[in-house]
């Protein structure tokens, strides 16, 4: 279960359900807004990227919470996370807590937060690139797991832009309680799917396991909505991977540590192929060069395939 924090208290307040939040909130039990959010975040309008660092002050339990002005008080930003090990292109950490956690992002009544699926503790020697959309759109949007849209360890996608277009590239991220709404736990790593015989897209369980009831996925088509991405898509090789890492080779990374990188795995890009990996995608920079790591994991098959959107910076 989430919990609710209290950081101008400096403590956390008491477990509770998201309706007894809701409820505290609407009483006045909760903090105000305006305590973290500047007077213009409400009127955030424009797609945003950044690394959020998580520490000792922002951590509790399995959660880093964000303070950011793109994000306070805006239930409704749709946010795509990716765990960057040496933001900056600082040296490489001692590294995560666990082998391969599986996180998402939830609202917490007034502020966004990263947290792990399993509820491991959060751990401080790493950090997330953070890409936050506003609001939706055709590109940009929330879909939940329902009973009509389900089967096994997969949920289909239903979009004009996705439907048929096996060559669709597609950035998702687990979110608790999209719009600050319901709270779904889903412990398992994600990827995205061509179902060829549906003609259409689909979330999966990496690890096989049939997907939970109702976990909700923010997911993104394309660079357009992006706000100056570039996407592509990255696949394994035997000359690009070395042990549980693909060395990525392009303008927008190569020589330049502060490039902005997210990434999900895609089991067939262009509808073809196949290859799952159920270990957590991370970025790493070093040699001049930027890498998707399974971290902690095993070696990268060769055709495992990655979806990529890159900032420069």
């Amino acid at each position: 279960m989430r919990k609710l924090l209290s950081i101008r208290a400096g403590r956390r307040l008491p477990a509770m359900s998201l309706r007894t939040a809701a409820l505290a909130t609407a009483a006045g039990l909760a903090l105000s807004a305006a305590t973290f959010a500047s007077a213009g975040a409400a009127t955030v309008t424009v797609t945003s990227h950044f690394v959020w660092t998580p520490t000792s002050g922002n951590i509790t339990g399995d959660t880093t919470i964000i303070n950011n002005g793109a994000t306070n008080n805006r239930p409704g930003d749709l946010l795509f996370i990716t765990p960057n090990l040496t933001p900056g292109g600082i040296s490489p950490c001692p590294c995560l807590v666990e082998p391969q956690p599986v996180y998402g992002v939830w609202y917490d009544g007034i502020q966004w937060g990263v947290f792990d699926e399993d509820t491991s503790a959060m751990g401080s020697l790493f950090a997330f690139n953070v890409l936050v959309v506003p609001k939706a759109s055709r590109s940009v949007f929330v879909h939940t797991a329902t009973a009509s849209n389900t089967s096994g360890n997969r949920t289909l996608l239903n979009s004009k832009l996705l439907n048929g277009k096996p060559n669709a590239r597609i950035l998702v991220t687990q979110d608790w309680n999209p719009d600050g709404k319901g709270g779904v736990n889903n412990a398992h790593q994600v990827g995205v799917r061509y179902y060829k015989a549906a003609h259409k897209w689909g979330i999966f369980n990496e690890d096989g396991s049939n997907m939970t009831p109702f976990a909700a996925f923010n997911v993104l088509v394309g660079q357009a909505p992006s706000n100056g991405g570039s996407m592509t898509v990255v696949k394994a090789t035997h000359s690009n991977r070395s042990g549980d890492a693909v060395v990525m080779s392009n303008r927008q990374t190569n020589g330049n540590p502060n490039n902005v990188t997210f990434a999900t795995q895609v089991f067939n890009p262009g509808g073809k192929g196949g290859v799952a990996d159920k270990s957590s995608v991370d970025v790493s920079y070093g040699g001049a060069k930027e890498f998707l790591l399974n971290f902690a994991g095993p070696q990268q098959k060769v055709g495992t395939a990655y979806n990529v959107l890159i900032f420069s910076s």
